[in-house]
């Protein structure tokens, strides 16, 4: 007795979706180069350490306790912490940065580096309004914690060095994604064709960036170009992202957005920059091309995972 059409349908439907999801798993866990997965360990890391490092984190210290909110990692914690838990925090996230660049327990360096910057950006973003500045490192460097960078003299190609440089560049394409569907989900196109950007413009505007947000807000077709090019970037970050060729693009438009971003609005976006740099120029070059040197011979693969 043979199958009814809208079983045979959804039975196609599933294999397709099946075949579908195997792709995608073999692309995420090829094999890949032992310097690949060591450039983009390390540049996040510096990343991670140069936001640690710039910021005056206990300025936290400062806020009365009652302004304090409780819904992050750290709402445990009663109050506003101390100026000295602040500091040894921030240092010890910036040994750890350390540690990674000299490849010296590169792993665990990452691990501490990685949690001391997510509990102080938790109790940054623990009163008044919900920042994000430091939302797309955070969750860049996420999947690099359960990475084990090549060690001094290890070399190769395999899994173990493939799959965490490409979680880290899907992360970075969900981020962007996730970014714009918001936007739709709240504003939907009104977001761009609406006067929205308008008296954004207008209201937000930075001193130095006046005349010339005075200017963009005064020309409806600009404002809402910025915004469409924005929400348009965002949306098709995973097409950028998932061609190598246009990876290193990705990294220009969104240097170009977000710079746009800090002239007229004054909003420092300079970690999300970074970030994307950190990841996509990496892994927008030839597989047997490493960023700071020469083309090198095609890695052999080792059966290490």
């Amino acid at each position: 007795m043979s199958a009814s059409p809208q079983v045979a349908g959804s039975v196609t439907r599933r294999g397709a979706t099946r075949r579908l999801v195997d792709r995608a798993d073999a692309a995420l866990t090829a094999p890949g180069p032992w310097y690949r997965l060591l450039e983009v360990h390390t540049l996040v890391a510096l990343v991670i350490g140069l936001r640690l490092a710039v910021r005056d984190w206990t300025r936290i210290a400062d806020r009365p306790a009652i302004l304090t909110q409780h819904w992050t990692v750290v709402g445990w914690y009663p109050g506003a912490p101390p100026a000295w838990l602040l500091v040894t925090l921030q240092v010890v996230g910036l040994l750890g940065v350390v540690l990674v660049l000299a490849r010296y327990r590169g792993r665990v360096g990452f691990v501490v580096a990685w949690v001391a910057y997510v509990t102080l950006c938790a109790w940054w973003g623990s009163s008044g309004k919900v920042m994000h500045n430091d939302v797309l490192t955070v969750t860049v460097a996420f999947p690099l914690l359960f990475s084990r960078p090549p060690a001094r003299g290890e070399t190769g190609s395999s899994v173990r060095f493939g799959w965490p440089p490409r979680a880290a560049l899907a992360v970075l394409a969900t981020v962007y994604l996730l970014t714009g569907l918001q936007k739709l989900r709240h504003s939907g196109l009104h977001w761009v064709f609406s006067d929205n950007m308008t008296w954004i413009l207008r209201q937000g505007a930075v001193d130095r960036a006046g005349d010339l947000a005075a200017f963009v807000a005064d020309h409806p077709w600009l404002a809402q170009g910025l915004a469409g090019g924005a929400l348009a970037l965002e949306l098709t970050a995973p097409v950028w992202l998932a061609i190598r060729q246009t990876r290193w693009l990705f990294a220009v438009a969104a240097l170009i957005m977000h710079t746009s971003i800090w002239w007229l609005l004054g909003i420092d976006y300079s970690a999300w920059v970074l970030t994307v740099a950190a990841v996509a120029i990496p892994m927008s070059l030839r597989p047997d091309r490493r960023l700071l040197r020469t083309r090198v011979a095609a890695p052999v693969t080792v059966t290490a995972t």
